[in-house]
């Protein structure tokens, strides 16, 4: 018989207390930041010599650059598809034994992946991290990923049916100890179990929801939802408050709402901006872009403005919130994001090397002066 394992608000709140002895995603940073893609490099669609493309070595230099500014995360790409990056999993599990404080993110498709599988290759992260991994669950889809698993497609209201109980097996192979069946529509498994344990009661899960649907599975089953911020920070602060209010409404869950930039520092706004055009317009990856667009519109099931800004922004560029300009003006920028109730900040860049020593220069001393960040270990 199977049941969805329930946790009430108070035993999450014990759960996320706990993991935030391990885990930075929950540590107590107003506003949180991470890196974007490092695994891969394909999220900007540049012809740009100096891109940055996926290397497990160079990846490992930022990783390290990354931790010592305190930095809270690195998160994962997966496209398959033909596309270069590092499996995510594998990718996770290297640089958690390598590098003792940042939390590890692994990006994976539900329909690609079995949750018994999973649930066991997140607990030994987990382990070899020491509690600082987390999952970046999809449950949406597009045509060239699942072309080269040569899986079908299912709709929108079948995957996020499939999504719920990939999470409801998920949960109960963390937390129960004895082996139990399992029999539902996407899953029938006899004498599940999965041990060892993580050291997180449950690793971090993070989602992109923005349909209605979507919404409804990241607020029910993510600790950190994504999503794009509208422009105008007035909007923007109802847009974020309305996420967490449905989340502790519907489901009594605090979430977090994380969001993702493409960011150029320069010593003045012009040089930033002309970085910018020369990699975004002059550079740009075209054909890329429109069969990436052709994707995200075959997948797409909304009408809803956050479906509209995804097709809007400038994905040359790496999508998201526009952090273009000096440290003071991209800091200001994330402040202002913060006050507004955003929780977390991906950086997409194509100079990861550049982008953290202007943060390090700069930047964070001034998140750390608003209140927004506390000290970095390179600063104390």
């Amino acid at each position: 018989m199977n049941r969805n394992l329930q946790v009430d608000a108070r035993e999450w709140e014990k759960i996320e207390d706990a993991r935030a002895a391990t885990n930075p995603l929950f540590n107590d940073n107003k506003l949180k930041l991470g890196l974007f893609g490092m695994n891969a490099g394909w999220s900007i669609f540049t012809k740009a010599p100096e891109r940055y493309q996926a290397d497990w070595n160079r990846c490992d230099a930022i990783t390290a650059q990354a931790q010592q500014l305190g930095l809270e995360t690195m998160l994962s790409l997966v496209g398959w598809g033909g596309r270069r990056e590092l499996e995510p999993f594998t990718w996770a599990a290297g640089l958690a034994a390598r590098h003792p404080d940042l939390a590890l993110v692994s990006t994976m498709h539900v329909q690609l992946n079995h949750p018994v599988f999973v649930a066991n290759a997140a607990s030994t992260i987990d382990r070899i991290s020491g509690g600082r991994f987390g999952i970046n669950i999809v449950a949406g889809v597009t045509p060239s990923t699942f072309g080269t698993f040569g899986a079908p497609i299912e709709d929108h209201e079948t995957r996020y049916a499939h999504a719920e109980e990939f999470m409801q097996l998920l949960r109960r192979l963390w937390v129960e100890d004895e082996p139990f069946d399992f029999e539902g529509r996407f899953y029938n498994v006899k004498h599940a179990c999965n041990q060892p344990k993580g050291i997180q009661s449950f690793p971090a899960i993070l989602n992109a929801g923005t349909s209605e649907r979507g919404r409804r599975f990241a607020c029910e089953y993510a600790d950190a939802v994504f999503t794009h911020v509208h422009a105008d920070l007035d909007q923007a602060a109802v847009q974020l408050a309305d996420y967490k209010a449905f989340a502790w409404s519907e489901f009594k869950r605090r979430v977090q709402v994380w969001t993702h930039g493409y960011v150029v520092i320069r010593d003045t706004r012009k040089e930033a901006e002309e970085f910018l055009d020369y990699y975004a317009s002059q550079h740009a990856d075209r054909p890329a872009i429109e069969a990436w667009v052709r994707d995200l519109g075959m997948a797409a099931q909304s009408t809803s403005d956050a479906e509209r800004w995804k097709f809007e922004r400038t994905w040359a560029a790496g999508g998201g919130v526009n952090l273009v300009g000096t440290a003071e003006e991209v800091a200001d920028k994330l402040i202002k994001l913060s006050n507004a109730g955003l929780d977390g900040m991906l950086f997409a860049t194509i100079e990861p090397e550049t982008t953290l020593k202007h943060l390090g220069n700069g930047l964070l001393p001034m998140l750390e002066q608003a209140g927004v960040r506390r000290a970095s270990p390179s600063s104390r």
